[in-house]
């Protein structure tokens, strides 16, 4: 996980390829962001999971800047992909 380009509210992540694991509680690594994943930018009723995002920042700097992925951000992909 990276700065976003400034004034951009948006950013397209590649397709991520999901696994379900057991993780042990407890143990907690350097450099992972826990990041919440939800469905639509509407995140009260959205949630779906929790995605383990490698960073070279500290984790607390997203926590601080509510960093999150969205799964559906309606128009956003289109400049990106075009149909």
């Amino acid at each position: 996980m990276e700065e976003s380009i400034p004034k951009q509210q948006f950013s397209v992540v590649p397709l991520i390829y999901c696994k379900a694991l057991m993780i042990q509680e407890g143990k907690e690594e350097k450099g992972i962001y826990k990041c919440p994943v939800y469905m639509t930018t509407n995140r009260d009723k959205s949630y779906v999971f929790t995605a383990q995002l490698k960073t070279s920042h500290a984790p607390q700097k997203w926590i601080l800047a509510g960093a999150a992925l969205i799964l559906d951000v309606e128009g956003t992909s289109d400049a990106f992909y075009p149909g």
